[in-house]
């Protein structure tokens, strides 16, 4: 189907269990270790952490009927298209599943407002956890990007936001280099600017290891985030929760 811009969704529904789409499989498989690994590293019982409903839609369109070379949370269900000539389709990416369902798991906590720094966090800490939930190393998308288009091999890399090119791939990794933009480009530089703290993360993970910094920030989103956190918001509610989840280890 196509994106729907007005969030309705005409839905395949398969009671046998059985599904030979292997997009479909992959979409439903991902989406389970996904929520495994919420529920058993933080004990939240899916999205709204009260177990409802967690939808995929596969094979995703663009308005104009193109494959859709994008996968997004629209607030009710995880959609994937099959990646145009920009991706393969985007449903096999394990953390590209983390990312979009983090996406859901942000709106029910924080609720964090997509624009300007508050939206940059939003796309940060998906990153974050698409990174801890696949975390075999740093990268978002390397699954599923190709190369002609990300000839880095991935779509973004926590650890070196200069990953790719001034087209496709980089982002700042300081505040140095934030990026002004018009809230009519990209909400205002989302994506861009989740490098700085994509970055801040990668540095603590090599500090105090990616366990204890994937609880830092779940106890960051869930108690301390607003809907207009900004990065310095982040940076002391992430001091705050060290405090609070590993008091034996504060510096005092």
């Amino acid at each position: 189907f196509r994106s729907p811009a007005d969030g309705n969704l005409n839905a395949f529904v398969n009671t046998s269990n059985v599904f030979d789409d292997p997009v479909a499989v992959s979409a439903h498989t991902n989406m389970a270790k996904v929520y495994d690994y919420f529920y058993n590293a933080h004990g939240r019982n899916g999205i709204d952490g009260l177990g409802g409903n967690m939808i995929s839609a596969v094979h995703v369109l663009d308005e104009d009927g193109n494959s859709m070379p994008n996968a997004y949370w629209n607030g009710v269900f995880m959609a994937y298209g099959d990646g145009g000539e920009v991706f393969e389709p985007l449903a096999k990416s394990l953390d590209v599943a983390a990312h979009e369902m983090a996406h859901g798991i942000i709106e029910k906590t924080a609720n964090l407002e997509y624009r300007f720094q508050s939206g940059a966090l939003n796309e940060s800490i998906a990153d974050i956890f698409g990174a801890m939930v696949d975390n075999e190393d740093w990268l978002i998308g390397e699954d599923v990007v190709t190369p002609d288009f990300f000839p880095s091999g991935a779509l973004r890399d926590l650890q070196d936001p200069h990953n790719g090119d001034s087209i496709n791939g980089w982002q700042p990794a300081h505040m140095d280099e934030y990026v002004e933009l018009p809230e009519t480009e990209d909400q205002g530089g989302v994506h861009i600017n989740s490098g700085i703290p994509n970055r801040a993360a990668f540095l603590m993970a090599e500090e105090i290891g990616r366990y204890r910094t994937a609880q830092i920030y779940y106890h960051v989103l869930t108690n301390y985030l607003t809907p207009t956190s900004q990065f310095i918001d982040c940076r002391l509610a992430a001091e705050q929760a060290a405090v609070d989840l590993f008091p034996d280890d504060a510096q005092v």
